[in-house]
């Protein structure tokens, strides 16, 4: 049997069904091809899911390459993340945000990014870098960026702050989802 068909015996977790039944799955050239329940759940047989999805991960804490992070994130079930690089981006600004999309494509997990959206977080920081509209826009022509990250600046979205809002604008211009934080 290779990676790309073949087919095994487990429970079957169906996550709409709310449903573990033990059956076979079968796969074809890397494609589920066949899902066919054989019976009740065995306790005894191995269990199988779908993948998890990370909604909202900040890689940096992991002090892993995002290459890495993925190496080990799908050895315990997920599949795929939408991280936000803002660690990184208050350090290294957009190149930061660059060497993760490029690190992230050795991993086997997919991993998906937002363009940090508050770098420096506040005004009264000191961070190394930041992140202007113009390095948004520029973040949302690379294909794994997906959505504004993470808008922290709460205070900025309720009084109207200009560049706050020229952010947002472009972010639904753009079409994107705007990750965010409320009080």
């Amino acid at each position: 049997m290779n990676n790309l068909s073949g087919e095994l015996t487990a429970n079957l977790v169906d996550i709409e069904m709310r449903t573990v039944r033990y059956g076979r799955l079968a796969w074809q050239d890397g494609v589920i091809s066949a899902i066919e329940v054989l019976g009740e759940e065995r306790p005894e047989a191995c269990y199988l899911s779908p993948g998890l999805i990370d909604a909202h991960v900040h890689i940096e804490s992991s002090m892993l390459t995002p290459a890495e992070f993925g190496r080990q994130a799908v050895c315990h079930g997920t599949i795929a993340t939408v991280s936000d690089p803002h660690e990184i981006a208050n350090v290294l600004g957009i190149e930061g945000v660059r060497f993760m999309l490029e690190s992230a494509q050795a991993s086997p997990c997919k991993i998906f990014y937002g363009a940090p959206s508050c770098v420096p977080a506040t005004p009264f920081e000191t961070a190394g870098a930041r992140i202007e509209l113009a390095d948004i826009a520029a973040l949302f022509d690379e294909p794994r960026v997906v959505a504004l990250s993470e808008m922290m600046n709460f205070p900025g979205v309720l009084n109207g702050d200009p560049e706050v809002g020229a952010k947002l604008d472009l972010a639904r211009e753009r079409g994107y989802p705007i990750d965010g934080h409320a009080p």
